[in-house]
């Protein structure tokens, strides 16, 4: 139970941290491409900017503890992942203006969420491949540890 805790703070943190060098990249990005106009809104409410970024990074970052639940499918996993991941963002990304809201304008509306879905899957997708090939080296030496044994 100590063991599970801990990782369940572990992995809040690294959300935490997500959301906060997200909000950090947004940030120097659209100063660089958008000016001073660009932090300016960022920095009128920048408290709550600053914890919607953070909400955001532990309902994406925190929710892949489900990758340690051995007996949970793959594709289960994923859709967990994916399912509370956009469940967090996408009203957080409305309630602080991320993203506008246009009721008039559905198709808008759903570009946006389907745009919000592509970045999620790329993100997820690349951290994906990063932890693959972890694995493999990680694979690749515990081979060659076993064939030094072996001989």
């Amino acid at each position: 139970m100590k063991h599970m805790v801990k990782t369940v703070i572990k992995y809040i943190c690294y959300g935490i941290s997500w959301g906060c060098t997200v909000l950090v990249l947004s940030c120097l990005i659209g100063s660089m491409f958008g000016g001073d106009d660009f932090l300016l809104l960022i920095m009128e409410d920048f408290t709550r900017q600053a914890i919607g970024a953070m909400i955001v990074g532990i309902g994406c970052g925190s929710v892949s503890i489900v990758y340690e639940f051995e007996k949970l499918p793959e594709a289960a996993k994923r859709l967990i992942h994916f399912g509370v991941g956009m469940g967090v963002f996408y009203p957080t990304a409305l309630y602080l203006g991320w993203i506008p809201f246009y009721p008039n304008h559905i198709l808008y509306t759903i570009s946006q969420i389907l745009i919000s879905c592509g970045i999620f899957v790329a993100i997820w997708f690349c951290f994906y491949l990063f932890n693959r090939g972890e694995a493999k080296k990680i694979n690749d030496r515990l081979r060659e540890l076993e064939k030094n044994y072996d001989e």
